[in-house]
């Protein structure tokens, strides 16, 4: 036992006890702080790596999207360069089909000079002798027809023949007499020229022209003096201007007196549309008749004097509607129009001569044409009784167009330019017509006037055909042909 005698003596541990001597020790504020400094070092840590992470994220997006970017722009750029090159080859295909079409018209319209008539051919001689001769002694050929019996199939022993040029049919013809299987020919002009003739006079006489459609026009104002106003008596009114259909007029049950309003039906819508023209705004009786077309909505035997709007509107859309598509049919088809002086005044002569006074209904008749009422801006130039305004039935430089407003809706005071409005519009629209020297509203007209002068005759003509029965702010406008004079007496300079 002795080498064990120098061992180290190494004194036992002591447990250690909460609540011991070493318990009391220890600085558990420092143990926290250490604590928390680690999770604050794991969290900043662990924040940047996400932000690395988003980083990475980001700029991969930023790359994606780039690339993104460039594919879709270079996938743009060859969408317009295939989108050029189909619209190139649809312009040339076009070219190309333009260019055919008019080579093919033009070989359709030379054709007939280009061919010749075979007669007296020999019933044996077919498409190859007759190619052949001709080839040989005249020039290139495009087509041989012979005309063969349809049931037998055996020539008739005539033939057309086509060439390339002009040129080889004269060397055909000459060739008139010469012999094809042992028999002479005899060589002519084909007759296309009479055959273009005959098919085109046969053409002419199968036509027909399309029928016109029956036309239903609405008739209001009938109250008070024409109450008690009948169907024969609308029909005397309205008869001169064509055929009438049927006649429509709405009574009271219990009274049997007109509603105010009634239905005429033409046979021609044409002739509708001039009763129309001619008769909205007529006077008669001291009552201003109200003629419209009659709309869809307007059923017979249903519709009452509140669907007027529906025809005529306070504005008169229908009629401005109808007054234009009128205007667009061209200057050679104006069926309901009525424009010019002269055509105005044969239409209230015709009215009159062919109308007599209507019967049972004193005051009725139709007043003469130099007395003719007309409602406010209906006026009927040329003719007398119309407050002496000089107005003249020949074109001339000066035209008055009547109803551009409504005097009686005219507030200076809080619509101080107003004339200087109207005056501006009528001039920017009457300028589309010629040179302008001069517009001058009438402040004091009670038809609301204004006064226009032009450069030149042509001018005022073409803007007086244009403007007259067109309408303005819910007004018809009438344009009228005026003198110098008139115009010299009436507007200031």
């Amino acid at each position: 036992q002795a080498p064990f005698q120098h061992r180290a003596t190494v004194p036992p541990v002591q447990p250690l006890f909460i609540g011991g001597p070493m318990a009391d020790d220890l600085d558990f504020d420092a143990v926290e702080q250490l604590l928390d400094n680690a999770e604050k070092a794991a969290g900043a840590e662990a924040k940047r790596d996400d932000d690395r992470k988003r980083d990475k994220k980001d700029r991969r997006s930023r790359t994606r999207s780039r690339e993104r970017g460039r594919r879709d722009r270079s996938r743009s750029k060859s969408r317009e360069v295939r989108r050029l090159e189909k619209e190139r080859e649809r312009e040339e295909q076009r070219r190309r089909e333009e260019e055919e079409e008019r080579r093919r018209q033009v070989e359709d319209a030379t054709r007939g000079d280009r061919t010749v008539m075979i007669v007296c051919l020999h019933h044996k001689a077919d498409e190859r002798d007759v190619y052949e001769f001709f080839s040989t002694n005249a020039g290139k050929i495009r087509d041989v027809q012979i005309i063969r019996d349809a049931r037998t199939g055996r020539s008739k022993g005539l033939a057309y023949i086509e060439f390339y040029l002009q040129e080889a049919t004269l060397k055909a013809l000459a060739l008139s007499g010469q012999a094809i299987k042992g028999q002479a020919v005899r060589v002519q002009p084909s007759q296309a020229e009479k055959n273009r003739a005959a098919q085109a006079a046969k053409a002419a006489i199968h036509y027909t022209a399309p029928r016109e459609t029956p036309l239903r026009l609405y008739v209001g104002g009938l109250t008070d003096s024409l109450a008690n106003i009948s169907e024969e008596e609308l029909k005397k009114l309205f008869s001169p201007f064509g055929e009438i259909e049927f006649i429509d007029l709405h009574r009271d049950p219990y009274t049997n007196k007109c509603k105010g309003f009634a239905f005429v039906q033409f046979k021609n819508a044409s002739e509708a549309r001039e009763a129309m023209t001619a008769m909205n705004g007529f006077q008669l009786a001291g009552k201003e008749l109200k003629v419209g077309i009659a709309t869809s909505d307007m059923n017979l035997g249903e519709a009452g004097p509140s669907s007027a709007s529906l025809a005529l509107g306070n504005s008169g859309p229908a009629l401005d509607g109808l007054d234009h598509d009128a205007k667009q049919d061209g200057p050679n088809h104006n069926p309901g129009l009525l424009k010019d002086s002269s055509d105005r005044l044969a239409l209230m002569q015709k009215l009159q001569g062919s109308s007599p006074a209507l019967p049972g209904m004193p005051g009725l008749g139709l007043p003469q044409a130099p007395g003719m009422q007309r409602a406010p801006g209906m006026g009927m130039p040329g003719m007398p009784g119309m407050g002496g305004m000089g107005l003249n039935t020949s074109p001339s430089t000066v035209i008055v167009l009547h109803g551009m407003f409504n005097p009686s809706q005219v507030n200076l005071q809080n619509d101080p330019e107003f004339f200087n409005d109207i005056e501006a519009d009528v001039e920017q629209e009457c300028r589309k017509y010629g040179s302008v020297m001069k517009c001058w509203p009438d402040q004091q007209s009670s038809r609301g006037d204004v006064w226009v002068r032009f450069s030149d005759i042509t001018s005022s003509s073409n803007c007086q055909r244009a403007l007259d029965r067109r309408w303005f702010a819910g007004q018809q406008i009438i344009a009228e042909f005026t003198t110098e004079s008139a115009w010299a007496a009436t507007v200031r300079a």
